[in-house]
């Protein structure tokens, strides 16, 4: 073993020590990173490497977000290493998702935006590209099922229409809640979004049955696109739950045919 291993191999040790005695919690993000990499790249200089790629990406989360093609740009990172740091991302993304909401509660009742918020909020939180989820409901609230309906490029995604009806009715759901992000954008609805959102609550009347909400979720924001359509609304809605909204969307429906 030569001088510069020798170097390498005391190095890791002690900073495995340390984070053995302390969890981290004092490591600068560069080191944190430096130490992930040491499991997968063992005869490499991972600080260096670890400085690179929070200097080329622009932090520790743009490195966790990025995409596997766009590490392998910086200098000293293979395919290995960056496949090692998706899944670290994705791990903890799922972990964040489960902290916040635990499947097996199946009583919880979804009945605030902030309630949607927390559910949803994990599930965008590295995503470099835009994602429509529908959540389907009882008639209390309660979650029947999170359907991961599509993806769309960076600024764009079509929302199939037919798709959403079809998966409602063959869940036998009360009420639909519609999801989709805006990377690194803002949380406010384009012109496309709101023709969109009339289109989907059109042919769920159809069926009768209401579309509750379609939030639009950025990394730190989120915000309500029907509202955005409907001003008479817009004034009561802070101080409305989401079953309220559900009971005047349900009444709409049944009306429409009365």
């Amino acid at each position: 073993m030569d001088d510069k291993e020798n170097i390498h191999s005391g190095h890791r040790k002690r900073m495995k020590e340390r984070f053995a005695r302390d969890g981290g919690k004092g490591f600068a993000d560069h080191e944190l990173l430096e130490l992930l990499l040491f499991y997968v790249m063992p005869r490499c200089d991972t600080n260096d490497l670890a400085h690179r790629l929070i200097e080329e990406c622009g932090s520790l989360i743009g490195v966790m977000e990025s995409d596997p093609t766009v590490l392998c740009e910086v200098t000293g990172i293979k395919e290995n290493g960056a496949l090692f740091l998706k899944a670290i991302s994705e791990l903890a993304s799922r972990y964040t998702e489960k902290k916040l909401y635990d499947p097996e509660d199946t009583s919880r009742i979804f009945d605030t935006p902030e309630k949607i918020a927390s559910y949803m909020m994990p599930r965008y939180m590295s995503l470099t590209s835009e994602r429509v989820y529908m959540l389907l409901f009882d008639n209390a609230m309660k979650l029947l099922d999170c359907h991961h309906v599509c993806d769309g490029t960076v600024g764009k995604v079509e929302i199939p229409v037919r798709v959403i009806v079809e998966q409602t009715v063959k869940k036998n759901a009360a009420g639909v809640i519609l999801t989709h992000n805006h990377p690194n954008g803002l949380a406010v609805p384009s012109k496309e979004d709101v023709y969109a959102t009339k289109r989907l609550e059109e042919a769920l009347r159809l069926v009768e049955i209401p579309l509750i909400e379609h939030f639009i979720f950025t990394d730190r924001a989120y915000a309500p696109i029907m509202t955005a359509f409907r001003p008479e609304e817009a004034e009561g809605y802070a101080a409305s739950s989401l079953k309220e909204v559900f009971r005047r969307r349900l009444a709409e429906c049944s009306g429409r045919w009365g």
